[in-house]
């Protein structure tokens, strides 16, 4: 038997085309690829087989989860998914019909592991590399990244906070509120967010060099060298994550650490602040000792006191070594002449920041009151021999550099006399951070303190203080500017008290008598004890503040992660965040009818049909058309007269889904369609005039009513944001409601409902709603096309140009279908060896970027196309022609009915525009091969470029053999709108 392997997931050949994941662990059924050697290798290439393999722990999946020969990485399941679920004792599930991901513009600062923040696009090609921090409410963790996606130019929104936070994202991206995730269309002003005050420094890549080489332990014996070797410190260079962990440490010991015999090493404070340090230790390969507890006492200038002292050691000779040869001096720190360790100025900032950090979590004050709404200097002294006294002074400079570069400014070193110790005068050497408001929110929020949760706490709290009062402070600044402004242009100084609703004495100021340097905040402002009295600091240092102002931002490319962490959310500028089909038109017209007016025709439909992100459509999407789409789909538009009689006998369930429930799509959803009725909207959806090329099956062509060199249009196109708000809505709601069948999914994006509960129905209600209004958006679109080419040709589009719907067909849907499948004894669907015998059972058919395709004689045939099977539209790249199938005989057996849906994407949209440019790919298309494309942009040409999709004749050829789709006709662009 042929095997093959990708990334860990083992493939068996089970017959040509045909590749198996045998079903292991908690998956319910095997998973099955069909594709050929060629098509499979490109699937493997990337997370499309883990998506599959992950689908089949689906409660109530039957027979093998498929993946069709177009299929490519989705989000939770492949696109070219198919995955049949038992109706009655399984699940439903919109994450395996297809949805959008949220986005984020690229400029976002996501933030990662070890205090370093990154641009979001430049995590592209190496997010699988890094760890993206993540907020569970009780902790700060960081989790891998399992996912990175480029969705085009979208529509964004920027999104404001009383605290200054800012951020752009697409509507229908979700943050982290008290109340749960909400999108941002659902935000308001006056609604709380969580955001993180922490803001870390940029990544940089570290210099890669070797920091303890065994040249250091020549001295040492065979066995700790050993030691160090089995744990990876030795060689230990700069670009380890062992070596971030070991700075912390190391800057922790050089505050609060000490030295012990039998090689101790012994780390003092707060059991929170111990436990995060023993995590580091553990991480790096040895083992902590419990944490231990006593009472002491102490007399400080004749003040006597007693605390409890908290405190852990290791025992480790060799990781005790590791210390000292990275700068961990041992003897007294006052005398031992330690300074900077001299690799740290090889490292960049976030790196030197960790060693930094760790040191102000172990020796500076914490932030406090000076006075009601200033707060003290921080601040970290050192108390050195006269000996040693410019060692420490060095250590401060080489900190005050640091800061420095990372925008925080800070005080001269100080220097001031103290007791003779019982050996020798000392001096106390102090260094301050400047306590202006915007340098201490770059202090806290950029470096701060490590492992002392209490300290960072209170941190959390002066950044959200210190950037309230900024604001009330410009605020203010703002009204004193423009009432000097008025009072100079004649306005009484009375009237402008009470239209800025502002004390008096302070606009005479701002008015008269002038001020030196920027205003106070008012006497109304809080102190910080007060501001912190009553704010919430989550346990993983979220605080919840308030929404100001949401405004349009134009259109972005934007970008999203999928983590690997159950919380499925990260960190963006602060910020806690985390249906389709196609139909083809038939004409009289043939190509030499075309030619020559191939740019006449391209620009008359571009004008007629709205494409691009943005609203607008072909009709006034007033309540009562919403309402008719919803729930009688093509039916409605007939009626209304956007379509004939035969559009509906040519339509997938002649156009309407009898099961939908339009008063389960919210009011949102329905506000979000109410203006894209009849718009391609963007992405790869289109509109293309081809002309038929190849005709393989003479006796179906003609039934199908194609011809060689006849002229057809093919509309590719879904329910717009009216579908993908339904889907967000369902998916939030399963989130809340069935939480433990989520819980035990190995990917939260197959969210799902179970079969019978009342969500399961109210989703797939809703589904059928949209599905409904998907058909409408074609049905507008497609009459739009015939009235265009009723004025190019200056012809009736009906009786003179023979205008008429061959087919439309979903691509993203879950339908109830009976399917043979295999059952046990009693009946109940079963796999392998429970499998006694084979019944028809009514399942929840998912098709994911999938196509159906049911073979002649079947009931769901459409009367007209019975004899011969079912029309499947498939289309490929606008520089490689599409085709037209029919449902193979094998299609039932082999796929539930099933069949690819497109080419399938080898590239993403952001690496298409690196490798294409738009005017090229218009440009040679037009030259070399007479195809007229014209867009909103030349991004969108790019993205959708030839080049970027899979081979469609291979497509097609494994479809065509394993008898799951007959191919039929292939056709060819004439002229290509892309939104």
């Amino acid at each position: 038997m042929t095997t093959r392997e990708f990334d860990g997931i083992r493939l068996e050949k089970v017959r040509e085309h045909v590749w198996e994941i045998p079903r292991e662990g908690e998956m319910n059924v095997p998973a099955r690829v069909l594709a050929s050697e060629s098509l499979l290798e490109e699937i493997g290439d990337d997370d499309s087989l883990r998506q599959l393999k992950n689908a089949t722990h689906l409660p109530g999946m039957v027979e093998p989860a498929l993946c069709m020969p177009d299929g490519h990485q989705g989000y939770g399941f492949p696109v070219g998914g198919v995955g049949a679920i038992d109706a009655e004792n399984g699940c439903i599930s919109p994450g395996a019909v297809g949805y959008d991901i949220n986005c984020l513009p690229g400029d976002t600062d996501v933030r990662l592991s070890f205090g370093r923040r990154a641009p979001l696009e430049t995590l592209r090609d190496r997010f699988e590399d890094e760890r993206a921090t993540v907020a569970t409410g009780d902790d700060l963790l960081t989790s891998e990244i399992q996912l990175f996606t480029e969705s085009g130019s979208k529509p964004v929104y920027e999104l404001e906070t009383s605290t200054g936070h800012q951020i752009e994202a697409t509507g229908d991206h979700r943050f982290e509120t008290p109340d749960g995730m909400v999108t941002v269309d659902d935000l308001d002003a006056g609604d709380e967010v969580y955001v993180h005050p922490f803001k870390g420094l940029e990544h940089e890549a570290p210099e890669d060099f070797t920091v303890l080489s065994s040249a250091d332990f020549e001295d040492a014996n065979p066995q700790l060298r050993r030691v160090l070797e089995e744990r990876g410190l030795l060689p230990l260079r700069s670009t380890d994550e062992i070596f971030n962990r070991l700075l912390k440490i190391v800057g922790f010991l050089l505050g609060d650490g000490s030295y012990g015999g039998k090689g101790q090493t012994w780390f003092y404070g707060s059991p929170e602040e111990l436990e995060e340090i023993r995590d580091d230790v553990r991480a790096i390969g040895f083992k902590p000792s419990k944490i231990y507890e006593r009472d002491r006492s102490h007399d400080i200038d004749g003040n006597n006191f007693e605390r409890t002292e908290y405190s852990f050691k290791t025992t480790s000779k060799a990781l005790r070594r590791v210390f000292v040869e990275l700068g961990v001096t041992e003897g007294a720190k006052v005398s031992s002449g330690f300074t900077t360790p001299d690799y740290l100025d090889r490292l960049p900032d976030w790196q030197q920041a960790l060693f930094y950090s760790t040191y102000f979590g172990a020796e500076m004050n914490a932030p406090a009151t000076q006075h009601d709404k200033n707060l003290y200097c921080p601040k970290v002294s050192q108390t050195r021999t006269l000996d040693t006294e410019a060692s420490g002074r060095a250590f401060l400079e080489d900190m005050a550099a640091f800061l420095d570069r990372v925008g925080i400014r800070t005080n001269d070193i100080e220097s001031f006399e103290t007791d003779t110790n019982s050996s020798a005068p000392t001096v106390r050497l102090r260094l301050g951070v400047k306590n202006d408001s915007k340098n201490l929110i770059r202090f806290f929020g950029r470096v701060g303190y490590r492992y002392h949760p209490e300290k960072q706490r209170s941190a959390m709290e002066a950044v959200q203080y210190l950037r309230a009062k900024e604001q009330e402070i410009e605020r203010r600044e703002a009204i004193a500017s423009e009432a000097k402004a008025l009072a100079d242009g004649g306005c009484d100084v009375s009237d402008l008290v009470e239209r800025f609703d502002i004390n008096d004495r302070f606009l005479e100021r701002s008015v008269w008598s002038g001020r030196e340097g920027r205003p106070r905040p008012g006497d109304e402002f809080p102190g910080f004890d007060e501001y912190r009295s009553e704010l919430t600091v989550r346990p993983d240092g979220a605080v919840a503040v308030e929404v100001e102002r949401i405004r349009d931002a134009g259109s972005k490319p934007v970008y999203d992660l999928g983590v690997t962490h159950d919380a499925h959310t990260f960190l963006a500028n602060g910020f806690v965040v985390s249906n389709c089909g196609v139909r083809m038109v038939r004409t009289n017209l043939t190509y030499d009818d075309v030619r020559g007016r191939e740019e006449e025709l391209v620009d008359a439909l571009f004008e007629a049909v709205p494409s691009g992100l943005g609203g607008g459509g072909v009709v006034k999407g007033t309540a009562d058309a919403v309402e008719g789409a919803l729930e009688r789909g093509v039916e409605w538009a007939v009626e209304a007269g956007y379509g004939i009689e035969s559009d509906l006998a040519h339509c997938e369930d002649e156009g309407r889904r009898p099961d939908a429930r339009p008063e389960h799509v919210s009011q949102k959803a329905m506000d979000r369609g109410r203006n894209q009725m009849g718009s391609l909207g963007s992405g790869n959806h289109f509109l293309e005039v081809q002309r038929v090329t190849d005709v393989f099956r003479g006796d179906v062509a003609e039934a199908y009513g194609l011809e060689e060199d006849g002229i057809v249009v093919l509309i590719h196109c879904g329910s717009r944001g009216l579908g993908h708000q339904t889907c967000n809505d369902y998916l939030r709601r399963i989130e809340k409601e069935h939480g433990d069948l989520l819980a035990d999914l190995p990917d939260k994006e197959l969210a799902a409902a179970p079969a019978g509960s009342e969500l399961a129905e109210e989703y797939y209600g809703a589904m059928g709603a949209c599905i409904n209004f998907a058909w409408v958006n074609r049905q507008l679109i497609t009459h739009q096309v015939r009235e265009t080419f009723g004025e190019v040709f200056d012809a009736d589009p009906i009786d003179d140009l023979g205008m008429e719907l061959l087919y439309d067909v979903a691509h993203n849907i879950a339908k109830k279908e009976t399917h043979e499948v295999g059952v046990d004894a009693e009946g109940r669907p079963a796999v392998g060896d429970a499998a006694v015998d084979r019944a028809e059972r009514e399942l929840y058919v998912h098709r994911k970027g999938a196509t159906r395709a049911f073979p002649a004689g079947n009931e769901d045939v459409p009367e007209t196309y019975r004899e011969v099977g079912q029309p499947v539209i498939i289309p490929g790249s606008m520089g490689a022609g599409s085709y037209v199938l029919r449902g193979g005989d094998e299609s039932m057996g082999v796929s539930f009915g099933s069949t690819a849906h497109g080419a399938g994407r080898l590239m993403s949209r952001t690496q298409a525009k690196q490798e294409f440019w738009g005017g090229d790919v218009r440009d040679d298309l037009e030259d070399g091969q007479q195809i007229y494309v014209k867009a909103q942009s030349g991004a969108t040409i790019a993205e959708e470029a030839p080049g970027v999709y899979k081979d469609i004749d291979e497509v097609i050829r494994v479809s065509d053999e394993l008898g799951i789709g007959d191919k039929v006709a292939r056709t060819f662009p004439v002229c290509n709108i892309k939104g």
